[in-house]
């Protein structure tokens, strides 16, 4: 039966318009509630493997994107269409110079080989019908006086042949139908999940226009949706060929699911793609240059409350730098949608119980059946636009601990997004490669997941700063937040990853655990069965631990034991028991507990090595236990997470280790292996030397942890925190000043940097968790003064110290001693405390 829209497609453009948007939205009722979304949160940037594309958070609905090429002729348009973000590209820099997910933000790219820069300013309305990018571009100063460009939005519809209307049509600007002013196209279609839209391609008067618009629509096969940029160059090339050197598509509009909008300037230009929906308002170029005048204001005063740089970083030359880190932190967020491809095969050889399990898991992989899944969705920060836009459990937790302090809303969302991947079994697949475009960019051999395979679990560094923010323990500076002013809504998200955290640790404890059976020989006072492996370990690699080429034993061994993944256990234990005391679940606090005090008493006797001075991996050697010890990130995990109290005996031994030029500490942070160590700087050098933020920060946060712990009022710290305190100052300054310099010098943030020369490399354009450096530039060291108080909430994760007054407490311990409504109570009273602090910290006198 044919759809009211489809029968509308055939009328005149103004009786369609009337019809569209004589009355509210007919998006159908609830559908944020049941995806999990705020309004809000519904259109953005959410395909950052583009340069700029934009699709809502719900799944087989609506795709856009832009490209440009040289509008010269044919074949230097095909040779310099840019479409998907790339490593090789000639692009001195692109990047977020401002992005706020609620609201917008722009972006900037330097086309150095096209002489162009090209700027995209996207603005969307909080009800989530409105949305609209004006795109701007600027002839660079080297660029020859005729620079010509040519610019092609393209737009498509996903699963048009599935159930429920989809249907997308567009016109072009000399066929009458078009009523809006300069408009050179306008689409205008209905998909069941966003009901009914229309977007319009406008124009400026003061564009040198070389070819107006022509308007391709195309009906393509559903593994041709995503990819653009091929159709694009293939209906170039198949066209009639006396227009060989025209770099212009073919001029066919109609309906399609997949269109094309191309439009040719000599110099500069300015086009605007505008989204509506019913009920929606229309946002225009005059309405995007207010309203991202607002945001920059606005930004401005919410990122000096929220991460208020501290010396000697307040000189204005790191405004720019740090609004930067987190804009691209932002921008880097995507929607993914599609099936896996996983090994649901459970071979034995998966058990790795032989010498040689390495050998036989790869043989039994090669044989394995691999399963095809049915396609789920996922809402992640991604590493790196161009080498790894797809969601990295080990990289999310790092990516959403700056997000927390902006947004606490999105912040959550994105986490029970990843939380809920998880099977019935608690596994969640380390890398999320969701259908064909997102395997695309990733090597055959790497694409398949397999259920016991674990991956650092960084996520559960999230849940003391989520509970320290809901309570009002850290203050909260970010956007509004629904669960700070919920109880009810507070408890059940509380509830809710309280019970998938919980899941996920009992899975990681069971299928990474040790082998403590007595065919191999454990230290006396090892308490059985808390020690941990990484399961597909090979010689050269322990992908799964994250660490990669990081070095270990040397024949890998079926007993063999990992510093890092029990450290990881006794993080996780360490999130889950706090979560578990907060609601009231007193049997689960005390499991949690114990494992906790199991875990720290088997790092100092399974991993504490007394020559070395430092903690290592253990294996088997000609049937002797005996610990592995290259030194670097491998050692520092049990302090990096938590693990060790300033009075632990050997936390003088660990600092000693960080503060040695000749092995972790050079002169742009910590190097992730010694060098001394013979496998420094070798073969892939990927985790053998470079400089990696995200550790780099943990230990800033650390040190400072340290050094503060238990000090009240004022307390004179001893030696040891007193040696804390200046290696967090010094490695502070040094990290930001390898990040700032390197941007500075070439556009982009990396994924590593160099431990002698401080330049960027690997990943380019690398702004996951390089963006945690945001939190270091307002890091108050001071442990004295009111500020640091306030800064808590930023390291409430990683067993940061806070200590409320006294009247504090007893006012709270009051409350909290009540039998009946006292955990809402408890958060209601510390809300308002909190609600008091901020605006006698915002007060200024004249103020009522």
């Amino acid at each position: 039966m044919m759809s009211i829209f489809t029968m509308v497609g055939s009328l005149p453009l103004f009786f369609w318009h009337a019809l569209l948007f004589a009355g509210a939205s007919n998006r159908p009722k609830g559908w944020s509630d049941e995806a999990g979304l705020f309004p809000w949160q519904t259109w953005g940037p959410y395909r950052p493997n583009l340069y700029f594309g934009v699709r809502p958070q719900i799944a087989e609905t609506l795709l856009m994107g832009l490209m440009w090429a040289s509008g010269d002729n044919q074949s230097r348009m095909l040779k310099t269409l840019r479409d998907t973000c790339e490593q090789d590209d000639d692009i001195q820099g692109y990047g977020w110079t401002l992005y706020d997910t609620r609201v917008g933000g722009s972006q900037t790219i330097h086309d150095k080989d096209l002489h162009i820069d090209l700027s995209t300013s996207f603005l969307k309305t909080e009800d989530g019908k409105s949305w609209t990018v004006h795109v701007t571009g600027t002839p660079r100063l080297d660029a020859p006086h005729d620079v010509r460009t040519t610019v092609i939005f393209h737009t498509a519809v996903e699963k048009a042949d599935s159930n429920g209307p989809k249907t997308l049509t567009c016109t072009r600007r000399d066929e009458k139908l078009v009523t809006q002013k300069n408009a050179e196209a306008t689409c205008y279609g209905e998909v069941s999940a966003l009901g009914f839209f229309e977007f319009d391609v406008i124009g400026d008067s003061q564009n040198n226009v070389v070819h107006y618009a022509s308007v391709k629509s195309l009906n393509v096969s559903e593994d041709k949706i995503w990819q653009a940029k091929s159709v694009f160059i293939d209906q170039i090339k198949t066209r009639d060929g006396n227009r060989d050197e025209s770099p212009i598509i073919d001029d066919e509009p109609g309906a399609g699911n997949l269109h094309y909008i191309q439009m040719t300037f000599d110099g500069p230009f300015t086009l605007t793609f505008t989204y509506r929906e019913p009920g929606g308002i229309s946002l225009y170029h005059d309405e995007v240059r207010k309203g991202l005048d607002t945001l920059q204001s606005t930004f401005s005063v919410t990122m000096n409350k929220t991460f208020p740089r501290t010396s000697p970083f307040e000189h204005d030359k790191y405004t720019a730098f740090s609004q930067a880190l987190l804009s691209n932190l932002f921008g880097g967020l995507g929607f993914f949608h599609g099936d896996s491809r996983v090994d649901y095969s459970h071979a034995p050889e998966y058990n790795e119980t032989d010498l040689d399990f390495w050998e036989k898991a790869a043989a039994a992989m090669a044989r394995a059946p691999i399963t095809t899944t049915t396609p789920t969705s996922l809402i992640s920060y991604t590493p790196s636009r161009p080498f790894f836009p797809r969601g990295f459990l080990w990289d999310e937790g790092f990516h959403l601990l700056p997000v927390i302090e902006w947004d606490l809303d999105l912040a959550i969302t994105v986490l029970r997004s990843w939380l809920n991947l998880m099977d019935e079994d608690g596994w969640i697949a380390r890398e999320q490669i969701l259908g064909p475009e997102a395997r695309s960019k990733v090597p055959e051999k790497f694409q398949i997941q397999y259920p016991h395979y674990a991956n650092p679990p960084t996520l559960s560094l999230l849940f003391p700063v989520i509970l320290s923010k809901l309570t009002g323990e850290s203050a909260y500076y970010g956007h509004p937040s629904v669960y700070l002013s919920s109880p009810h809504r507070t408890s059940e998200v509380l509830s809710e990853l309280y019970r998938l955290l919980s899941r996920h640790y009992r899975w990681f404890r069971r299928t990474q655990a040790g082998n403590f059976s007595a065919a191999y020989p454990r230290p006396d006072g090892t308490i059985s069965g808390e020690g941990y492996r990484w399961r597909g370990r090979t010689p050269m690699h322990t992908l799964t631990s994250g660490l990669d080429d990081y070095p270990r034993a040397n024949p890998p061994h079926p007993a063999e034991l990992h510093i890092d993944a029990l450290a990881w256990v006794g993080a996780s234990a360490q999130a889950l028991r706090q979560m578990a005391a907060y609601l009231g679940e007193d049997a689960d606090t005390a499991v949690y507990e114990k494992h906790l005090a199991a875990v720290k008493h088997n790092l100092d006797v399974l991993h504490w090595d007394t020559v070395e001075q430092n903690y290592c991996d253990a294996t088997i050697v000609d049937g002797s236990y005996a610990r592995v010890c290259h030194q670097g990130y491998n050692s520092l995990f049990p302090f990096l997470l938590g693990l060790m109290d300033a009075d632990h005996p050997n936390l003088p031994h660990v600092l000693n280790f960080i503060s040695d030029p000749t092995k972790v500490l050079s002169p742009y942070g910590l190097r992730s292996l010694s060098a001394l160590d013979p496998y420094y700087g070798t073969d892939e050098n990927y985790w053998r030397g470079a400089v990696w933020m995200n550790l780099n920060v943990l230990a800033v946060l650390r040190l400072r942890d340290t050094a503060l712990q238990g000090r009240i009022g004022g307390e004179k710290a001893d030696p040891i925190q007193t040696t804390a305190l200046s290696l967090a100052t010094e490695l502070r300054v040094r990290l930001i000043n390898t990040v700032f310099n390197s941007w500075e010098q070439t556009g982009f943030f990396w994924e590593q940097y160099n431990d002698k020369t401080g330049e960027g490399s690997h990943g380019r354009a690398f702004t996951g968790w390089t963006a945690y450096v945001v939190l270091l530039m307002s890091l108050d060291l001071d442990g004295n003064s009111g500020n640091s108080r306030r800064r808590a909430g930023l390291g409430a994760g990683l067993g940061f110290y806070w200590m409320p007054t006294p009247g504090f407490l007893a006012f709270v311990g009051c409350v909290v001693s009540a039998v009946v409504f006292r955990r809402r109570l408890a958060l209601l009273l510390s809300r308002a405390v909190n609600s008091w602090r901020v605006w006698l910290q915002n007060w200024e006198p004249g103020q009522g």
